[in-house]
């Protein structure tokens, strides 16, 4: 019996042996995955752009609903629907995003431009938003559209682009936790977000209630969009390199027809 066991132990250590892969990159730990070039700025740049979006997703309907849209207070269900706009431009924004950044390849220019003009219209949407109801519509979906799409590219193509870094490539484990760490504190920011606006408004009432709120916003996405201005300069650098070289490739080609077309060199810089 005692003879039996060793040998199905034996056989059961084998089988876990085989199922290791040899060349599988053990998980990395968290300090490490600080220290990956990327982490920490899209992390606290998803921090505030988080704060944002669900503040918005929070407090946007009871905003439309304190406010008079064309001298016209609307009740709570119809100012949710109309609520329902900043939900469509943000749909509409993240497949733009995500499309800009799938073709230039730069996450970090892509997120500071959004994250840039979403400042002015912030500003704009407070002060012009209840001029008339098209108003109030056509500034609610622009902003959810330059709002939300950073938001959405972080969490998503940012977060699985950081976890290829060639120091973890192969780890599944590492990009989880690269992930992780992203999101983790851009929830953060989704959860403070809500509970900073409550604390500035606390029961007042009238025209200006939501002012110091706006400001709040306004400067969240301005820090959101300062926290990649590091990595907007290497893409912006970068681009400025494959240009070059587009144009050495472009010149030689001239020179010597019979090399290889500039499109297949620029699938090669790329």
């Amino acid at each position: 019996k005692q003879w039996y066991q060793r040998r199905v132990r034996g056989a059961a250590d084998s089988d876990d042996e085989d199922d290791q892969d040899p060349n599988e990159i053990p998980a990395i730990s968290f300090f490490t995955a600080l220290k990956l070039p990327g982490v920490v700025e899209f992390s606290i740049a998803l921090f505030f752009a988080k704060l944002v979006c669900y503040t918005f997703l929070f407090c946007l309907p009871n905003y439309v609903h304190s406010i008079k849209i064309g001298n016209v207070t609307y009740p709570p269900d119809k100012s949710a629907d109309i609520a329902s706009f900043y939900d469509i431009g943000g749909i509409v924004g993240s497949i733009i995003c995500g499309l800009l950044a799938d073709r230039t390849n730069c996450n970090a220019i892509v997120c500071v431009v959004f994250q840039l003009v979403s400042v002015p219209l912030l500003y704009l949407y407070y002060t012009q938003g209840g001029a008339s109801m098209v108003a109030q519509l056509c500034w609610m979906t622009l902003l959810g559209f330059f709002s939300n799409g950073p938001y959405a590219l972080i969490t998503t193509a940012v977060s699985a682009d950081l976890g290829t870094s060639e120091s973890i490539r192969g780890s599944a484990q590492a990009l989880a936790t690269v992930s992780a760490i992203i999101d983790g504190t851009g929830s953060i920011g989704a959860t403070i977000g809500p509970y900073l606006t409550s604390v500035i408004i606390n029961d007042k009432t009238g025209p200006d209630t939501y002012q110091n709120v706006f400001y709040l916003l306004m400067a969240s996405a301005f820090v959101a969009a300062l926290c990649l201005l590091r990595l907007m300069v290497k893409e912006i650098q970068r681009l400025r390199i494959r240009r070059i070289r587009r144009e050495t490739l472009t010149a030689s080609i001239q020179v010597d027809p019979r090399r290889t077309s500039v499109r297949g060199a620029d699938r090669h810089i790329d």
